[in-house]
């Protein structure tokens, strides 16, 4: 008989399928885009084209972010994801179909609806069926399954930049599409979670699930827990408008601007653009700016790890300081190579020596580890910590937005 341990962790693992189709996009859509297939087939986009619709993808996951809690609280948590499994499955499947630049930019938004919605159910749905003594490593399940995404998206994209037609850049998509119908479908024989069930009345349901993924404790007694809790909460008066009232402004500033700095710090334009980066450090040919955009998929999954295992351990602030002053070195020192040995060729700046191109793309790597050991695990769960319990789903909202537009006029 499988033990509600193992149990527990097979849901999370499927569940965080959502967070694989996050980082498969992440990891794919630089490449995608940079695809010669892609430009005889949709036509030269300038660089504000490309940034649109790269990034538009946030826009819409941010509205769904939003929404997503009435959702989750509407229809279980378990449908929320499979619809969002569902809804990620069309977008993906229009944009593997897609014959011009308005049909992508319109597959991309219902992507980024279905995105939206299953990546921000994920977490409370783990936390709520998941016993307290494994919580914290089943939760960072979806970011070890976001990183892996983006390792994998970069390689799939490499391999199908090998062919020879429209198919090279379609591949992706339908690979994605893929993964979303598996979403989709495995979550009908997830179980639903016991805090939802008991919000519904569902007692003996609850009970159930919660004798199916206990292996010891006191299932009443956590039943009569979860009770209590949605009681206190049915008669809580909390807003919006309450995250940025005098006594807690400073806490909500303070979670939306380690968001921003989050993003601000660049990596995800980094992740997204990574072969025109790679050109412009040195790789010649397209197929070798690819390959080192898949390497550094590889070194953010690796350097997630460690950062997942031990983030209890180190506490809050080293990860912080540490991850910032290193990842600001790193700019550093990629600032002032530019600086020295870089030269404008048709209005973009190259390296033009051997050796500095190398330094540059080492840092690059480097600043991707660091930030995967440190800002990528860290912020998300201090932003999230330093809020009241009955305020953190609000909270967290305004700083997903917050995170999303700051996204989009950054690409």
């Amino acid at each position: 008989m499988v033990s509600a341990t193992v149990k527990t962790y097979l849901v999370a693992f499927h569940s965080s399928i959502a967070g694989l189709l996050w980082g498969l996009d992440t990891g794919s859509i630089g490449t995608v885009t940079q695809m010669t297939q892609f430009s005889e087939s949709i036509g030269h986009l300038s660089t504000g084209t490309l940034g649109v619709y790269v990034a538009c993808i946030l826009l819409s996951a941010s509205i769904s972010s939003l929404c997503s809690g009435y959702v989750a609280d509407t229809i279980s948590r378990k449908y929320a994801i499979m619809t969002g499994g569902l809804i990620f499955a069309v977008g993906a499947t229009l944009s593997a179909s897609s014959k011009n630049y308005t049909m992508l930019l319109c597959a991309r938004l219902i992507t980024g609806i279905g995105q939206g919605q299953s990546i921000s159910v994920v977490t409370i749905y783990l936390c709520e069926l998941a016993p307290h003594e494994i919580r914290g490593t089943v939760a960072t399940m979806l970011q070890l399954l976001i990183s892996v995404g983006i390792a994998a998206g970069y390689f799939i994209a490499y391999a199908s930049s090998q062919l020879s037609n429209t198919i090279a850049w379609r591949t992706p998509f339908i690979v994605e599409a893929v993964y979303g119908i598996i979403l989709a479908f495995g979550m009908f024989f997830m179980p639903y979670s016991p805090r939802w069930l008991v919000q519904r009345g569902r007692f003996d349901e609850a009970r159930t699930v919660l004798e199916s993924f206990r292996d010891s404790g006191d299932v009443e007694k956590e039943l009569l827990c979860i009770r209590d809790r949605l009681e206190e909460e049915r008669s809580d008066d909390s807003s919006f408008a309450e995250v940025f009232e005098r006594r807690y402004i400073r806490r909500s500033i303070l979670g939306v601007f380690i968001m921003a700095f989050m993003q601000l710090s660049g990596v995800d334009a980094i992740l997204y653009y990574a072969p025109i980066l790679f050109t412009q450090a040195g790789f010649s040919s397209q197929r070798a700016s690819f390959m080192a955009s898949g390497v550094s998929g590889i070194i953010n999954l690796v350097c997630t790890i460690p950062a997942q295992l031990w983030v209890d351990k180190w506490g809050r602030k080293f990860p912080l300081i540490g991850g910032g002053i290193a990842m600001s070195l790193c700019y550093f020192c990629i600032g002032l190579l530019y600086l020295l040995y870089g030269e404008k060729v048709n209005g973009e700046i190259y390296i033009n020596s051997k050796v500095p191109q190398w330094a540059v793309i080492v840092l690059i790597y480097l600043f991707i580890g660091n930030f995967a050991w440190s800002w990528a695990i860290v912020i998300r769960i201090y932003a999230c910590e330093i809020m009241p319990t009955r305020l953190r789903a609000k909270a967290c909202a305004i700083q997903q937005v917050g995170y999303a537009t700051l996204h989009i006029s950054h690409s």
